[in-house]
């Protein structure tokens, strides 16, 4: 629920009223800023319910920004806290609804959570931002598709994140179908084509880095 999320799902044809499960890694500002934006137009709209699965804090942190009148407290007026479920995962396997699975492990970025989908014929896991994280690895393992964070060359590499040589030996480990390539700093950007042609040499899988509004089709086993 970064920021242009809302308006790049209407670009696709997707109808944010139909959202009914947000997955939170973290609580920074570039993976909630359109979470209120996105609780008003329920709000406003459709108000139908949803779930909002987060990391311990996720529900301090909703109603804070909801309940006190220096913050955002007309949300409240306008029913946003009636119409979210929230729960507060750790290292959890829950069922969102039959034969959907959902796990998560914690990560080494600031609290924060990487979660797996497992469907009947499709499991996708997203690593959130983190750390190369052993965790990580045992909850990707076995997976079709891994997200995976690459935010910097390893001669730039900032704060709890994973750089570009530290992916190859995690997508070696964990042998995904198709790897995915999120996150990317502009530090990033110069070295990233020569960094996905490594991991394809690499392992072998399908590696994509897409950008926004890009559609990859996974095909079921």
């Amino acid at each position: 629920m970064g920021p242009g999320v809302i308006e790049k799902l209407r670009r696709v044809e997707i109808d944010p009223g139909s959202i009914d499960v947000i997955l939170v890694t973290h609580l920074h500002l570039d993976h909630v800023s359109d979470l209120l934006p996105f609780l008003k137009l329920k709000a406003l709209a459709d108000r139908r319910p949803f779930k909002i699965f987060g990391p311990p804090g996720t529900g301090r942190m909703l109603d804070l920004l909801i309940s006190d009148r220096r913050l955002f407290g007309y949300l409240l007026d306008l029913g946003c806290s009636d119409l979210m479920d929230v729960h507060e995962v750790w290292d959890d396997v829950l069922e969102l609804e039959p034969n959907i699975l959902l796990k998560s492990k914690p990560v080494d970025h600031f609290n924060g959570i990487a979660y797996r989908i497992d469907l009947p014929s499709i499991s996708i896991t997203y690593s959130g931002d983190t750390v190369p994280d052993p965790r990580l690895i045992e909850l990707a393992r076995g997976t079709n598709v891994l997200i995976h964070e690459c935010s910097f060359p390893a001669d730039k590499l900032k704060g709890k994140h994973t750089s570009a040589e530290d992916l190859l030996r995690i997508a070696a480990e964990v042998n995904p179908e198709i790897l995915i390539l999120t996150h990317i700093y502009p530090e990033m950007e110069e070295e990233l084509q020569n960094c996905v042609e490594k991991l394809r040499e690499s392992f072998g899988g399908r590696v994509c880095a897409p950008k926004d509004l890009d559609v990859i089709e996974v095909r079921p086993r």
